[in-house]
């Protein structure tokens, strides 16, 4: 089977109740349109027995005809972020996909895997899908089939020369032993390490996913990421970046280098994204922790955590420790009850860590969407120096993040993605992932291709989560600095 063939496929499946032929219909329905389109499942009375089928009209490239060896580290880099986005694709599935080169195609802009079957058996335990999908990638680099070598896989340097150290390092860390302090053992931190977050993120966090560039991501790129939002990535850079990688002229003029910033504003508008970025672009050891990980039971055992928290910081400085929720850790102590005398004991614990953390080689990013509800003690300079606002993304990342989240679904070509970002003016990121899903569960409704009927149609359904009284309110705080 070759470029945009269409052929038919037969799979053996044995005899039994276990075999349920809807979940691989599923998963073929399941792979990127844009590279497999199913055309006809076969009836059981149209195949052999103990086998089903369909009729499949496949595009791209197969990855056993494509030769990586001399491919370039930003071709690397599009393939790994392929295969892991084959990964979240497959989980929503419930099915984990088969890396075999002969199975899988490419797309011609190398930013798009399909596989035509699942890994067959049960879904591997966490560590192994990370192991598999490593594997997977290092078999494709180098030509090397893991399980042939007799002693642990060589660096992936060593033989696939353009990788990059990088990358490089990722996959060693995934392929690492499990009791080893670098191994990589989670999907999540899989893809923390190359700067994403897993699909199961997406859905539960502050929008982190829906800020990234639809650029190809390189380890070091940090900020560069981040679609649009210039103003604020430019702000950063000046204001944190720069005197936390080069401190000496700022030291020559008396200035102190910031112990750390507050990122604040509407729920959904990536915080949280842009936090992991920024610490990406720092290229420091990164520690990322909600309030409810330093929450105990017992009097005192969470400044214990606190301590213990900045002490590990330390002694991997240059570190980032980024606090999402950061309300929840630092209430206003003049608010506290008599029986939340313990919550003051937290606080009090945090501003003596918090302060001189630049000396340490610390630096403290937290997030909230409630900076009033943050003890006034905390927010002053020396503390946390800088406060910075995040609002909804512009109209340059809304369309970047329209453009990201239909990747892959069929899209009419008239839909002007500039007007509809336009037009997006108050959507969150995450409100903007939502639409897209909407959008595209209409188009599926009526059988057509999404276009601007089925975001009318959406739109007519979601309002935007930020209000322009809310972002008064945040832009007021921005003005009077609290």
């Amino acid at each position: 089977m070759g470029t945009g063939e269409t052929a038919l496929l037969l799979v053996r499946h044995p005899t039994g109740p276990s075999f349920d032929l809807r979940r691989l219909v599923d998963w073929w329905a399941a792979q990127p349109k844009m590279l497999l389109e199913v055309r006809h499942v076969l009836s059981a009375g149209e195949c052999p027995p103990n086998s089903c089928g369909a009729v499949l009209a496949l595009r791209g490239r197969r990855l056993e005809d494509i030769v990586f060896a001399e491919a370039t580290q930003d071709m690397l880099w599009r393939l790994f972020h392929a295969m892991l986005d084959a990964v979240d694709l497959g989980h929503s599935v419930q099915m984990y996909p088969d890396f075999d080169p002969s199975l899988a195609w490419l797309s011609d802009d190398e930013s798009t895997i399909c596989t035509l079957l699942p890994l067959g058996g049960a879904i591997p335990r966490e560590v192994d899908q990370v192991r598999v999908v490593a594997g997977a990638f290092y078999r494709l680099a180098t030509g090397i089939e893991l399980r042939q070598l007799t002693t642990g896989a060589p660096t992936l340097l060593s033989w696939s020369k353009f990788a990059g150290e990088d990358l490089s390092r990722v996959i060693d860390r995934c392929l690492a032993s499990e009791q080893s302090k670098a191994s990589i053992t989670t999907l999540q931190g899989l893809n923390h390490a190359v700067g994403r977050v897993s699909a199961e993120e997406t859905s539960s966090k502050d929008g982190p996913c829906d800020l990234r560039s639809t650029s190809p991501s390189t380890i070091g790129q940090g900020l560069d990421k981040v679609a649009g939002m210039h103003a604020l990535k430019d702000l950063l850079r000046r204001e944190v970046v720069d005197p936390v990688r080069n401190p000496e002229p700022y030291r020559k003029y008396g200035l102190s280098i910031p112990n750390g910033i507050l990122l604040y504003g509407p729920p959904g508008c990536g915080k949280t994204y842009i936090a992991r970025q920024l610490a990406e672009e720092l290229g420091h050891y990164f520690v990322e922790i909600i309030p409810s990980e330093l929450a105990s039971p017992y009097v005192h055992q969470s400044v214990m955590k606190i301590r213990e928290l900045f002490d590990a910081a330390a002694e991997q400085a240059p570190a980032v420790v980024f606090i999402d929720e950061f309300e929840a850790l630092v209430p206003p102590r003049g608010e506290l009850g008599g029986h939340q005398q313990h919550k003051a004991e937290e606080v009090n614990e945090f501003l003596a860590h918090l302060n001189g953390c630049a000396e340490k080689r610390i630096f403290v990013i937290a997030a909230t969407n409630q900076p009033e509800r943050i003890d006034p003690a905390v927010r002053r300079t020396g503390r946390l120096d800088k406060l910075i606002y995040v609002g909804p993304p512009d109209a340059e990342a809304r369309r970047e993040m329209l453009s990201f989240h239909l990747r892959g679904r069929p899209v009419a070509d008239r839909l002007d993605l500039v007007a509809l970002a336009e037009s997006l003016e108050f959507y969150s990121a995450s409100d903007i992932r939502f639409l897209v899903d909407e959008a595209a569960r209409h188009a599926l409704n009526m059988a057509q291709e999404i276009n601007d009927e089925s975001f009318r149609s959406a739109m007519a359904r979601i309002q935007p989560s930020v209000t322009s009284e809310t972002e008064a309110q945040y832009r007021s705080i921005e003005q009077r600095g609290f």
